[in-house]
């Protein structure tokens, strides 16, 4: 692909690899193994870019349908090209009105914003009213602020300006590739409910897959609010009880006195109250999948009947004379060190060596934040669905970064909630009378702030240097009434630069 004026930044990244003039290759980390971006010199003085993808490692892209409306000739069959070969379906239009009839089996569109008749922003808006939107990339070579912000407030998942930065492009669409393999339901960054696409959650996936092709006890360990029943019911769905109830029941939430009963059951006339005969929650789960959630809670004098559960396979009922067969599979869950408890003489040694039988561990979300976007934008498509008139819901770049830079004690249960306040917020500022003629955007006001935090110095160094060129920017664009041209040059940065910090930091025009 061509992308002229740029040869000599990415040539000389490409001689920085450890290649021959005019010729090389980027490695870029690619989950597993590497996407090398090569380069070599044309003789107009451009360069040409062919991306060529590892034998081995997991897939860098999902391959998608991609629509590129764009009428310089040259640009878009270069664009065409290269997208090509990195295994995309792509078609092209010079033209809006007739890429209009297109747009439904169409995963990512890519246009220019300036085109002859209909405008790619008017197309950008038809293409968000469709039922299955596509994501939408908006180029343009006038770098206008207004018309950045127009697309981004519109939907765009990214705006590029001309002439393209080739590993920007990359970037995006590599970006939009994780958002459709999420949207489709590959399985290969879900399980059930639970989504990620870091190395620690293809960790977690590969477990509760081994976990699904047996019978035995499974320990899902991790803290409160990360994701272990979203783990336990996603090895019950794809094991051979799927057919079968699910039940969960959380040990830490019952009464000690009640234990007994609502796990096994009692009979009529057991205790005082006991009226008439009860079902516990393993006869329930008959021929299914029991979730304990906190099996660190259970107490230690109800802790021998599980065990007897486990290992025969029966339990005895409240006020029974003989033990009932049960036919379950037992998925437990701790939020604390058992193994310490274990230790400790406060859970049984013998117990947790049973239920300890196949183990999953869930790590906090501050360990993995590059799932933050993907679960983020998850919530979005879902919200989307569940929509009564189908509107599509979309979170703004800023509003993933300021998800980001928090620590999230509370994990993904907190997140979802933080993600949740701020889609009603979004909602309210969008719409009246209950309808939106448009895309429902979640910005970084509608999200909450936060606890405060102590701050190590590099970390609080980069949030008052942030803070700062937001409000230098800011009072720049003001001072020139907009002009991208002249606020760019007073500041001393590229156009590119300028509408990049604009877009993140959510700026009026």
């Amino acid at each position: 692909m061509v992308f002229p004026d740029r040869r000599n930044r990415f040539a000389g990244r490409a001689l920085a690899a450890g290649a021959g003039a005019g010729a090389g290759g980027i490695p870029i980390d690619a989950a597993g193994g590497y996407l090398y971006i090569g380069i070599r010199t044309v003789p107009n003085g451009a360069f040409l870019l062919t991306a060529v993808m590892p034998g081995e490692g997991r897939s860098y892209w999902r391959s998608m349908n991609i629509l590129i409306v764009e009428d310089d000739t040259d640009l878009r069959e270069s664009l065409v090209e290269t997208l090509s070969g990195l295994g995309h379906s792509v078609a092209s239009s010079a033209d809006a009105e007739r890429a209009v009839p297109r747009l439904g089996n169409v995963d990512l569109l890519i246009t220019d914003v300036h085109l002859p008749g209909m405008t790619g922003l008017e197309l950008l808006k038809t293409a968000k009213r469709e039922h299955r939107a596509p994501e939408v990339l908006v180029m343009s070579g006038y770098g206008t602020i207004a018309a950045a912000v127009e697309a981004m407030r519109e939907g765009a998942r990214g705006y590029l300006t001309k002439p393209l930065s080739p590993m920007e492009l990359m970037e995006h669409v590599r970006a939009v590739s994780e958002v459709v393999r999420l949207r489709d339901g590959s399985a290969a960054g879900r399980r059930g409910m639970l989504v990620g696409c870091s190395a620690a959650m293809a960790r977690v996936f590969e477990d509760i897959d081994l976990a699904a092709t047996s019978a035995m006890p499974v320990l899902i360990s991790g803290e409160t609010g990360s994701g272990k029943e979203l783990a336990a019911s996603a090895v019950h769905e794809l094991s051979a009880r799927r057919d079968g109830p699910f039940v969960a029941v959380n040990l830490g939430a019952l009464p000690r006195e009640l234990a007994d009963s609502e796990l096994f059951g009692h009979e009529k006339g057991a205790f005082t109250g006991a009226l008439q005969r009860r079902r516990g929650r393993f006869a329930l789960a008959k021929g299914g999948s029991l979730f304990l959630d906190e099996a660190n809670s259970l107490p230690l004098e109800l802790q021998p009947k599980l065990l007897r559960a486990l290992e025969p396979g029966e339990v005895w009922p409240v006020g029974a004379d003989r033990p009932e067969k049960v036919d379950v599979r037992i998925i437990a869950a701790t939020n604390t060190d058992i193994e310490r408890l274990v230790l400790e003489g406060r859970f049984r040694e013998d117990l947790f060596y049973r239920l300890n039988v196949l183990r999953i561990h869930i790590p906090p979300l501050r360990e993995r934040p590059e799932d933050i976007p993907i679960i983020a934008t998850e919530l979005m498509l879902r919200a989307s669905r569940e929509c009564a008139n189908g509107l599509p819901i979309t979170i703004s770049g800023a509003a993933i970064a300021k998800l980001l830079v928090r620590q999230w004690p509370g994990n993904v249960r907190e997140l979802l909630n933080v993600l949740h306040r701020g889609l009603a917020r979004s909602w309210a500022a969008s719409t009246h009378n209950g309808r939106s003629s448009g895309t429902v955007t979640v910005q970084a006001k509608d999200l909450d702030e936060g606890p405060k935090m102590e701050l190590a110095f590099r970390e609080a160094r980069g949030r008052v240097a942030h803070e700062w060129a937001r409000r230098m920017v800011t009072t720049v664009l003001k001072a020139t009434g907009g002009n991208v041209a002249e606020a760019a040059r007073r500041l001393r940065m590229s156009r590119t630069a300028l509408i990049r910090l604009v877009n993140q930091y959510e700026l009026d025009a």
